[in-house]
């Protein structure tokens, strides 16, 4: 990348932006920020503008207090952002489906999407993939770090015609990791009836509310999986999930001759953020702690316990059915963990909604955007009245 690449940063108040602001820190030489955007965090928003000084400044929800000078407002903030003439990079940490337009714009204007929103490629993955194939369309790289994994274990098998984002050919199985979360040794019934204390106390990683009880329930996965067969182009048949507590290992692949390459390292998203940035090169960093493998042993793996997890299998389903069946699924869980995150639904209810969802919505075509967000919004309408 050149020196001073522009990055218009999505989700700058979130975990990821606050680390993407971290990493661009130490490597102000290379690395600017032209456009910020946020959510709702308006006084969030405020210090990032105040310290990057960006040419454009967007707040998704402002509220009914004034805008400072220059601010932009609403929902189109995120594409006129991902569009920034001066933004090489668009970083987007955008939580749920409400960063899928905003993926979309960055390709169509060529940019590369550092993407850390999963959602987009798990709800419009074929109309992203089209968006990068089609004349002058940019270029996708995972953020999310089991996908930054794969694809350093693929170091050099990038391309060909394949029908992934990043195709590659000669792979046998890639082997994905999920901590396990909070209720990794947790029976069903226990599980069913745990609260948001239980589900917010991750034991590896720090992350937003949202993505933490993604994590507890096992949808984060499910989302990864359908994300990995997006990007990759790997049937859902190779795409293998296992537990791996001590959140060392990020993914695996095992290549056609037997060979199998992890990517090890400290639970930190600063690593995979900075790869983003600079792929396929590598920049020399200080910000992720040297890895102690002494330490960090033993390095242990088991099944997941669908028993105990459906969620995930309930995703990879949705998955292998496509169609807008993906969106359906991934709006099902987005309106059941608010619900559950504002004690209105069990935590055994966020498997039953998504369920429910998509016996009524999954065979919904998925051929346009307009066909995914109503696909999108017919399952938020269930699951706010599902008891």
């Amino acid at each position: 990348m050149s020196a001073s690449t522009g990055i218009a940063l999505l989700g700058a108040t979130g975990s990821i932006g606050e680390t993407a602001q971290r990493v661009v820190a130490r490597h102000p030489d290379r690395f600017r920020f032209v456009a910020l955007t946020a959510n709702g965090n308006r006084d969030g928003l405020q210090a990032a503008a105040d310290r990057w000084a960006p040419g454009f400044v967007g707040l998704v929800e402002p509220g009914t207090a004034p805008l400072p000078a220059g601010w932009h407002a609403g929902a189109a903030a995120l594409v006129d952002a991902a569009q920034h003439p001066e933004a090489a990079v668009v970083l987007n940490a955008v939580v749920g489906a409400a960063g899928l337009e905003a993926t979309l714009a960055g390709v169509r204007a060529g940019k590369r999407v550092a993407l850390a929103n999963k959602e987009s490629l798990v709800v419009g993955g074929p109309l992203v993939q089209a968006a990068v194939r089609a004349p002058g369309g940019g270029a996708v790289i995972p953020v999310d770090s089991e996908h930054s994994a794969l694809l350093q274990c693929l170091a050099g098998r990038i391309g060909g015609d394949g029908p992934g984002l990043l195709p590659v050919a000669g792979v046998r199985r890639m082997v994905v990791t999920a901590s396990g979360g909070p209720f990794r040794t947790w029976e069903p019934a226990r599980i069913a009836a745990a609260t948001r204390a239980d589900a917010l106390n991750h034991p590896t990683w720090s992350m937003g509310r949202k993505i933490t009880v993604d994590s507890a329930s096992l949808a984060n996965k499910a989302l990864e999986v359908i994300e990995a067969h997006v990007l990759f182009g790997i049937p859902y048949d190779r795409i293998e999930v296992v537990v791996h507590p001590q959140s060392i290992v990020h993914s695996m692949v095992e290549f056609e001759d037997g060979s199998v390459i992890a990517q090890l390292g400290v639970p930190s998203m600063e690593l995979p953020v900075l790869y983003a940035l600079t792929y396929p090169d590598r920049l020399a960093d200080s910000g992720v702690p040297t890895f102690d493998p002494v330490a960090a042993s033993p390095l242990t793996f088991e099944p997941v316990r669908h028993d105990a997890f459906p969620t995930l299998g309930l995703g990879i389903s949705a998955g292998r059915r496509g169609g807008a069946a993906p969106a359906v699924f991934n709006a099902a869980n987005e309106a059941a963990v608010a619900r559950f995150l504002a004690g209105d639904l069990a935590f055994g209810g966020i498997p039953a909604a998504i369920e429910a969802a998509l016996a009524h919505h999954g065979d919904r075509p998925g051929d346009d955007l307009a066909s995914l967000l109503a696909a999108d919004a017919a399952a938020r309408a269930l699951v706010s009245e599902f008891r």
